[in-house]
Parts: C-alpha cells; structure tokens; sequence
C-alpha cells in the first residue's frame, strides 16, 4: 500500500453457503472493513454466494515518517483461520522505477498527470520486480507498462491465474477505472498489459497483473485473437540474458469512450503497441548496456484497435524507432539508434 487513502480487495473462494468471518486484529486504528466508519467497522462476516466474491479493507494516508503494519485473519466456517499482512509505505516512500537502471524502462517525462510506479514480487526469497508503469490520471489507464521476461516469471507455480481484479493499491482509486467487480460496458474485455501468463511464478505476481492500473478497455475481438497470439509469440522469444518488453495503449483522440463496470466514463485507446529488446545470441551473460550493436535485436509492434484475421500481420511489425516516433517516448535509452531501427519480423519468429 502506498501512503495515499484507498483500499485493497481480497478475494473471497469457496462454495457458496459458506459463511466467512474477518477481523482487523492490528492497525485497527488506520484500517477498516467501512470507508465511512473508521471507529467501528473492524469485523465482517458474510455467507460466500454464487460469482465473485470481494472483501474490501479501507486505509487512511499515512503521513507519518515510517511503514505501518496491519494484520487481518479470515476464517471460513470451522477451518482454521488464515492471517493477512498489510504493510502501508509512509508518506516519503515511493515504488519508483529504477531508471537508467533497467534496461527495459523507456525515459521519464514528467508531466503532472503522469504517476510511475514500480511493483515487486517476492519470489525464492528474494524481492524482484514485478512490472513498472506510467499512469495517466486522466486516462485512467497505464500509457505504458514495462518488464522483464525470462523464466523466473513464466515457470509455472500456480494452479491457475488467480482473477484477482483490484485497485492498485499504490493510486488513488478516484484515477482508476472501476472494473474490480464487472467488466467495461459493451464488447470489451478487461484487457491486460502485462499478461497473466507472464507472471505465474508466484500467487502475488499474478494478482498483480490484475490491478485496474494494468487494464485498458480492449475489444473482445482482438484481446482474445491476435493480441492473444501476439503475446503467446512474445513469450517465445524468452533468453537467458532476459527479453524486455514495453507494452503500452496509445490514445490518438478521446472521441472513443465507453463506461466501467461502476458507469464512469473512460476512454478507449485507438492503438496498442509493444517494443521488444534482447541479445540475439540469449545467453551472453552480459548487461544490455555492455552488449555492442551487433549483438542486440529490437523490433516493434503497432496494433490498430480493431479485430484482425489470421494470425500475427506483418504489417503489424515497426521498428522500435517509429514507435517512438508515434508515441513521443523514448525506449531503451541505453542502446544505440541503428539498433533501434531494425524490423526483422522472420528473426522473432513471424512470417
């Protein structure tokens, strides 16, 4: 949680009938099952019905100097109860990309409407990155979200993707589109940035794939086509030296919108893209930044918001440089502009 007001949802499993019961057991005094009644609210108990079943923990701003711990135990029926750590940044802490660091973080822009955001996973003991994003307030949707790719996320650990929709816990919820509970109106999905069959290392990576920081309405008819496909090839460009990967929603006008699943107005991107960067020999063992031009390969990817037929569209295929060209963002700043201009779609594995 970062240190701004809002709340977290944890998802409630089982078969309905079950009746459930939660308490606040620690940090009672900033945490609270009400957004309206701090005092009072710190047990809930419930009966688990048919669909999705949410449990929503409000938090206040923490202004203070240091981190703040709150503990939540839920216990279904007669089992044993289950114990929920929360752990608030304070008010000077924040999840900032590493830039100039990693290698797949495009250059900052500051502009006032514009939050980054890295999130991390815990994963054999160690903290990694999960994924990094700049989010337009006033799209109410990532314009880009950039990470890594290699085995460590995409070994499968879990039974299933975890379908944890939720606020991002580090932005004001009042800036996200509120898909938690229903999908956008119309034909379009909950579309991801990040798939979630990028992450499925760990529970915690998956679900984080579901924050609503991380969606964009994307029509039914290509989110589960062609991006689908587009993604799936991604993932097989996979190395040891590591692929990263920048995906991103571009939004040429706002004349398209549609509702969130709570009736506000968002808008919809007109284009979606994705910049792809690794070593072409994927076991060098070298950093980006150590790797000569010869060494390294790029290409780009422009997706019109529209149903397509077939699989992946050569047309489809740019260079990284003419993305940045459409987009004004600047990617993988640490290597050379001739690497940037490659578009060998048949070296990716596209024909």
């Amino acid at each position: 949680m970062k240190s701004v007001s809002g709340s977290s949802a944890i998802i409630l499993s089982g078969e309905p009938g079950t009746r459930w019961y939660a308490e606040l057991t620690e940090g009672a005094e900033w945490c609270s099952f009400s957004s309206k009644d701090f005092a009072n609210a710190k047990t809930k108990n419930g009966q688990l019905a048919d669909g999705l079943n949410v449990l929503y923990v409000y938090y206040k701003a923490n202004t203070g100097k240091l981190q703040r711990h709150a503990q939540l135990t839920l216990r279904y029926a007669e089992n044993p109860e289950k114990t929920f750590d929360l752990i608030q940044l304070a008010e000077s802490e924040e999840l900032l990309p590493a830039f100039n660091i990693w290698a797949e973080l495009p250059a900052k822009v500051d502009n006032s409407n514009y939050q980054y955001i890295t999130h991390y996973g815990l994963l054999n003991n160690k903290t990694l990155r999960n994924y990094s994003i700049c989010f337009d307030k006033t799209k109410k949707a990532a314009l880009w979200v950039a990470y890594p790719i290699h085995d460590v996320y995409t070994t499968k650990n879990i039974p299933d993707r975890t379908n944890r929709w939720a606020f991002d816990p580090t932005i004001p919820i009042s800036a996200q589109a509120n898909c938690v509970e229903y999908s956008y109106k119309g034909s379009y999905d909950r579309g991801h940035q990040v798939a979630s069959a990028d992450r499925v290392c760990t529970d915690e990576m998956n679900a984080q794939t579901f924050y609503m920081s991380n969606m964009t309405p994307q029509a039914s008819s290509l989110n589960g086509a062609m991006w689908g496909t587009l993604e799936s090839r991604v993932r097989t460009n996979s190395c040891s030296d590591t692929l990263y990967v920048v995906t991103g929603a571009y939004f040429e006008n706002d004349n398209t919108t549609t509702f969130d699943g709570a009736g506000n107005l968002v808008p919809i991107p007109t284009h979606y893209f994705k910049v792809l960067l690794r070593t072409i020999n994927g076991k060098t063992g070298k950093k980006i930044e150590d790797c000569a031009p010869e060494e390294l390969k790029s290409i780009g990817f422009w997706v019109e918001h529209k149903a397509y037929s077939g699989g992946i569209p050569t047309e489809i295929c740019k260079s990284v440089k003419e993305i940045e060209t459409k987009t004004g963002f600047t990617f993988f700043p640490k290597v050379a502009a001739s690497v940037k201009e490659q578009n060998a779609p048949r070296d990716w594995g596209i024909n």
